[in-house]
């Protein structure tokens, strides 16, 4: 991870509308990003029609139209990249979903034998509304959640950022998959 005071002192030279402070802070964090797309983009392997290296450069064109001076720190500005990963991701599988796409439709490849469907990246919208729920309920589980999976933060490093013990972030995020998984059995068809 990135060190803190370095990403809040390039945020704040960006959000003076230093150019090359944006441009820094894109290469400090450029590898983080990249390990925790191939992370999700290896998740939905059989299905994934986007690389990591997209992946990345389409979070950062959402934080890119984000107005910096609302960004205080590293603490936001992991937020916001989780919620930029999260958003990208959903896109992605609302337009495999969508009926232009295909829709509900199995995608094949002309083989010998035919390929399951990729459950995990389908399984997004389901997880995207439960986060919602969980947001409503309690927005720091849920910000622990989207910073652990969706940017890829140890429980270390959130306890850093949050200023808490570590085995309060396990606690906490322990509670937010028990939520999470109570949701989604509930909403399940």
């Amino acid at each position: 991870m990135a060190r803190p005071t370095a990403i809040t002192d390039l945020l704040t030279s960006v959000a003076n509308g230093d150019s090359a402070a944006h441009n820094e802070l894109f290469r400090l964090v450029y590898d983080e990003l990249k390990r925790v797309a191939r992370t999700h983009v290896r998740r939905s392997a059989h299905g994934a029609t986007i690389s990591p290296t997209t992946l990345v450069h389409e979070v950062w064109i959402k934080f890119s139209r984000i107005d910096k001076r609302s960004i205080n720190g590293s603490v936001h500005f992991y937020n916001a990249m989780a919620q930029a990963m999260r958003h990208v991701l959903y896109d992605l599988v609302a337009r495999k979903q969508s009926e232009k796409h295909g829709g509900v439709m199995v995608r094949t490849d002309l083989t010998e034998r035919i390929e399951m469907d990729d459950k995990p990246l389908d399984e997004l919208i389901a997880i995207d509304a439960a986060l919602n729920d969980l947001r409503a309920c309690d927005p720091d589980l849920s910000t622990i959640v989207e910073w652990h999976y969706f940017v890829g933060l140890s429980l270390a490093e959130i306890s850093e950022l949050r200023a808490v013990s570590e085995r309060t972030v396990k606690r906490h995020l322990a509670m937010a998959r028990a939520f999470l998984h109570d949701v989604m059995k509930n909403k399940a068809p």
